[in-house]
């Protein structure tokens, strides 16, 4: 079963087309297209150029069309006053109309997904149920425009105390809708596990003891099982790799990674509501790499699972 799935869903890839002259936009994703890609993903800059200047809307539509391509799914923008937990109140109200008009532009491309960061403690704020409280307000107002837009709103697993997996599931379980699911991040389940390195560096343990836990995390990925507890609710999913130290996105095949790919790709294959698998790995000076070897990465993995 899981086989059949593997080979059915879409591969898709996240790339800084933005740090790209317009003129050469094109041609990206003209290598992507040759590489053999489904998609790519609709990104943060995808959003603010289009909000900013229809152009774009249209600029991009031509693109796909003359590449074969498409927008397979989205990340929507996020920081301190853009995530759902956006703790200050002149803000709120413009952060849940910018996600209704994200949703609405998926709606465009046909994109039926759009992760959606819940947030993370800030200089804002640092209290994970007020960060918690503000995210199920905000879900409140933006799930109608999901399911207006028929656009899952993923929220996802990152390493902090409002964004663990408990706390995703009582957004799950007080919603009730399948306009709401998960985004399942490999690299930051790395980054939450009981074994990764008591060292300053380490984002997720300095995370939980910079916010009010000395001790570091309550829960743990692997001990709590953070994969199986949300697989019921997966609808995308961000795949790459790390050092379980920072949070790196090197490709899901990179030697350095230590994810451990056989135990979560089949488990990952069984959820239900998967619509694509998608290559976050993201490129720079430490991890350097083409279109198409992001590809051939992410192919490489599904296929070492495909038989």
């Amino acid at each position: 079963m899981n086989a059949d799935k593997s080979r059915r869903l879409p591969l898709t890839h996240f790339w800084p087309f933005n740090a790209y002259d317009k003129r050469v936009q094109g041609a990206v994703l003209a290598e992507f297209a040759e590489a053999g890609a489904d998609g790519v993903v609709l990104n943060p800059s995808h959003f603010q150029a289009m909000a900013a200047n229809p152009d774009e809307f249209l600029r991009w539509k031509r693109a796909l069309a003359q590449t074969g391509m498409r927008f397979i799914d989205a990340h929507a923008p996020y920081g301190p006053l853009c995530d759902l937990s956006c703790p200050v109140p002149e803000a709120f109200g413009a952060m849940v109309a910018m996600h209704r008009q994200c949703l609405a532009i998926c709606a465009e491309f046909g994109v039926g997904s759009c992760t959606i960061h819940v947030g993370r403690p800030t200089e804002y704020c640092k209290d994970a149920t007020t960060l918690h409280e503000n995210a199920l307000r905000a879900l409140d107002r933006i799930l109608p425009a999901a399911e207006a837009n028929r656009c899952v709103v993923c929220i996802e697993n990152i390493w902090d105390p409002n964004n663990t997996a408990p706390m995703l599931l009582d957004a799950i379980d007080r919603f009730k809708t399948p306009w709401l699911g998960i985004c399942w991040d490999s690299g930051h389940a790395q980054l939450s596990r009981s074994d990764s390195p008591d060292i300053p560096e380490q984002c997720g343990r300095t995370s939980w003891k910079n916010n009010g836990f000395p001790d570091g995390p309550r829960e743990w990925s692997d001990t709590g099982d953070y994969l199986g507890a949300l697989l019921p609710h997966i609808v995308t999913c961000h795949l790459h790799t790390n050092d379980r130290v920072r949070d790196r996105h090197w490709l899901p095949t990179d030697p350095r990674g230590l994810t451990d790919w056989a135990a979560e790709i089949p488990r990952l294959l069984s959820a239900p509501r998967l619509m694509q698998l998608q290559n976050e790995a993201s490129v720079n000076p430490d991890n350097p790499f083409t279109p198409r070897s992001q590809v051939e990465s992410l192919k490489t993995l599904v296929g070492r699972f495909a038989d």
